[in-house]
């Protein structure tokens, strides 16, 4: 339903500026306002899911997200229609990483998860591609107005069925504050980042707006540094930067954003604006590689057990990047299935191997207590990729189209050729980031066979020798709810 959400008003923007009047240069925050505020807020999510309960987060931001969908749904007006906008986006950000973090926790790391993984990224997957399709069947047959009010028979069946989910364990120990310091700071600065570059895409980076809101975002992102590092219990623990795989997959994650995003943008403005498909057509032709991605994740998450998620990533960013290189084979006239399906299949395939072992390798190794975060920060790498990704890749393109000689078609299509080969290099790019840097998984005992641990005699530690553990672990800070889990757990 949120990914949904990000695709499904796109078809219906025409009828909706018809209908309340909304300028050319405001209808974008239609789209915007909704990716805005879903990236800007998904780190305080994550971190509210982890302090206030993910149970509660998850209901919480479903109730705001059905109520902003009826309120956008009955707007009669741009400012009222923007405005749910919104508020969507900002209960999406509470939603998404209460639920990734729900499903992390529940299952255990290793085959349980991994498969609930690959029900997860084929879901999102699934999402994409529909809001795509019924965007375009909602508008066509009944209103622009259905756009939004599909969410609330999804959000209701949501809620009802949330019964199934743990409830929330009480919380014991030193009492936890949420770091609203730190939370405005990198809102803010994530916030500013992403209307920045959004605004290049239309303006250029060298605009007044735009270089206002690069600096402001900068600011805001150096004071957010600033506040964590002198924040007793930060809004991203400096344990959380020490894992080296989490770190390593977000950054992954934020590439291949930029090459998912990439080659969705392009060829769908390929299908319409060259080949001549209507909205409705154009989503359709994207249902192969949808199909496609759903099981291919379903697949890749039952051989992660074995193979492990950074071999995964990298053979999956490997096969994204060759499929972004066979879009170089589009011309004014190409055919549909023996040009762009076999690219789109191909790219599918890397998609649906890359996007459920970069979402294991971002929650391995983290404790429960900080999966809320860890949801979150995955999600921002992902929507600040695609913001920030889609806006250079749409300056390029525009570059090229404008040297090239003479227009037309011809020189549109050179564009998105060029966007295709630097997608194509950022997936490459991001295959071998994945095997230097990710770590290599260690020997799993074999299926139903017990592992034999021998006992070895445990040598009394002195207290200095203690009190350095508990620094490497915890940091010179020393924050109360790790200081707890390490005393329990030593």
């Amino acid at each position: 339903m949120l990914i949904l959400d990000i695709a499904i008003v796109n078809v219906a923007l025409p009828s909706m500026q018809h209908t309340l009047g909304l300028s050319a240069e405001n209808i974008q925050w239609v789209v915007g306002g909704y990716a805005l505020t879903f990236g800007g807020f998904l780190m305080l999510g994550g971190r509210l899911a982890d302090v206030v309960g993910r149970r509660r987060m998850f209901l919480t931001g479903l109730v705001i997200f059905i109520g902003a969908s009826m309120l956008g749904g009955f707007s009669q007006s741009g400012g009222m229609l923007i405005a749910a906008r919104v508020i969507q986006g900002f209960a999406g950000a509470l939603v998404s990483p209460a639920a990734l973090s729900l499903l992390t926790t529940t299952f255990k790391e290793g085959r349980e998860r991994n498969r609930a993984l690959g029900m997860w990224s084929a879901m999102a997957a699934g999402g994409a591609s529909a809001g795509l399709i019924l965007g375009g069947l909602l508008t066509q047959e009944l209103s622009w107005r259905f756009t939004l009010f599909v969410n609330v028979p999804l959000g209701l069946a949501a809620v009802l069925l949330s019964a199934v989910l743990p409830a929330d364990a009480p919380r014991r120990g030193a009492k936890v504050s949420l770091d609203f310091p730190g939370a405005v700071s990198l809102t803010g600065g994530v916030l500013a980042l992403a209307y920045g570059v959004t605004e290049a895409t239309g303006q250029g980076f060298a605009s007044t707006n735009v270089l206002i809101s690069l600096a402001l975002s900068a600011a805001l992102l150096i004071a957010f540094v600033v506040v964590e590092m002198s924040s007793s219990q930060p809004l991203l623990p400096g344990r959380m930067l020490r894992l080296r795989s989490v770190m390593a997959a977000n950054s992954v994650a934020a590439l291949v954003s930029v090459v998912m995003i990439g080659a969705v943008f392009f060829n769908s403005l390929y299908l319409q604006e060259i080949l001549g498909y209507s909205p409705i057509q154009a989503g359709l032709a994207w249902l192969p590689q949808t199909v496609l991605i759903m099981v291919v994740s379903n697949i890749g998450a039952r051989i992660a057990t074995k193979l492990g998620a950074r071999t995964l990533i990298a053979l999956g960013t490997l096969v994204l990047g060759a499929g972004m290189l066979l879009f170089l084979r589009t011309a004014p006239e190409s055919d549909y299935v023996t040009v762009l399906i076999p690219a789109m299949l191909v790219t599918g395939i890397g998609v649906g191997l890359a996007f459920v072992s970069v979402t294991m390798a971002a929650t391995a190794g983290v404790p429960n207590r900080d999966q809320g975060i860890a949801s979150g920060l995955i999600g921002t790498a992902q929507q600040v990729g695609m913001a920030v990704g889609l806006a250079i890749l749409v300056n390029i393109a525009g570059s090229v189209t404008r040297a090239s000689l003479p227009q037309g078609a011809g020189a549109v299509i050179a564009g998105y050729h060029q966007a295709f080969v630097i997608a194509a290099a950022i997936s490459f790019v991001a295959a071998i980031v994945a095997l230097i840097v990710i770590k290599r998984p260690s020997a799993l005992p074999a299926a139903g066979v017990a592992e034999t641990v021998l006992p070895r005699p445990i040598q009394p530690l002195s207290a200095a020798a203690q009190s350095q553990l508990l620094l490497a672990r915890c940091g010179p800070l020393l924050p109360p709810d790790c200081v707890e889990e390490w005393m329990a757990g030593r």
